[in-house]
């Protein structure tokens, strides 16, 4: 009796399991796959990606060669483009919402939606509609462009929403390295206005260190190398754009004494400098005996010759701001930066 009460209940989860796929089947009984087909298999043929908004914002994603250009004029963050590639590659559908949200959903759109463009040279291959999260945070509502039935999709192995990696602010994209030129490095010259100034020069492998008198002698090869290499490494933390208060004080923090000045020429005979200047302590920024800091000890306003303004932490220029006595040779002596 035992053993056919268990078959009674296996054939019963079984019936029921069986009718959730049919009505599942039947529900979506000829459905157009396109309706949620956003995934772009070949990533490595996309050539422009354009995001845009009812604001109007709108950014433009294109590759040039080896790289990527924000709006035709910025080279792009690597790791943001490989980010939304990587999205548009796994995307999948999730589920069908309700019919009865249906509305609610496509209003959102309406108002929050962000219209994505795929294109593969002068091709449009995908353009959908990027709306807003599920109700449980790990979906995100889309809207295939030529249809009018909003889906919920999501990537495998990733809980969380997408939206979100289809952002619009230019300064985001852009890439955070303060020397993004990929030409090589002859010269970078230190200025320190309150201890003085070097010059480190590069001709094929040898390093010349050079003092303010103009004297010269041959630099220490290693030390000259990691110089070189976290030139073309650093970054910056953020861009500080309009929106943010201290934009306002920009002009005035120009025109103060830099802490220092980093200039970087090109083989070419380009080149490109950092000023770097104080961010203001505060009530929160405190001593070793407990009194507020005058300077944030970690940060420093960066303006970059393109324009730029940004926050630069200390750590991230670490290698950067080096006395010139780092770069001695093993058996220097009496060189002095006077």
């Amino acid at each position: 009796m035992k053993i056919r009460w268990s078959y009674i209940l296996a054939g019963a989860v079984i019936l029921t399991i069986a009718g959730v796929l049919v009505r599942e089947v039947v529900a979506h009984d000829g459905v157009d796959e396109a309706l949620y087909d956003f995934a772009v298999p070949d990533t490595a043929a996309v050539t422009k990606i354009v995001i845009w908004d009812k604001s109007p914002d709108t950014v433009t994603l294109e590759r040039k060669g080896i790289q990527w250009l924000v709006n035709a004029q910025y080279i792009a963050r690597h790791d943001a483009i490989e980010v939304i590639l990587e999205t548009l590659y796994r995307i999948r559908l999730r589920n069908f919402p309700q019919a009865a949200a249906e509305q609610t959903i496509l209003s959102a759109m309406a108002t929050y939606g962000k219209r994505v463009e795929i294109y593969q040279g002068e091709t449009l291959v995908k353009s959908f509609i990027v709306g807003t999260e599920t109700p449980d945070m790990l979906g995100t509502y889309m809207l295939m462009d030529g249809y009018e039935k909003p889906v919920a999709t999501y990537m495998p192995g990733f809980n969380g929403y997408l939206s979100s990696r289809f952002f619009l602010r230019e300064d985001l994209w852009r890439t955070r390295e303060l020397w993004p030129n990929p030409e090589e490095i002859s010269r970078v010259s230190l200025v320190y206005p309150d201890t003085g100034l070097f010059e480190l020069q590069r001709t094929g492998n040898q390093y010349t260190l050079v003092l303010g008198t103009g004297a010269g002698t041959a630099a220490d090869p290693m030390a000259s190398q990691a110089l070189f290499k976290a030139i073309q490494q650093a970054q910056y933390e953020g861009m500080i754009i309009p929106s943010d208060v201290v934009w306002g004080k920009r002009d005035s923090i120009n025109k103060s004494i830099p802490v220092a000045l980093v200039t970087v020429t090109y083989v070419g005979g380009n080149s490109a400098d950092m000023r770097l200047y104080h961010v203001p302590g505060g009530p929160d920024i405190l001593d070793g005996d407990g009194n507020p800091q005058q300077w944030d000890p970690d940060r420093f306003y960066a303006v970059l010759s393109d324009g730029r303004f940004v926050l630069a932490q200390r750590y991230g220029l670490q290698h950067v701001l080096k006395s010139f006595q780092a770069f001695l040779p093993k058996n220097g002596q009496g060189l002095s930066p006077e």
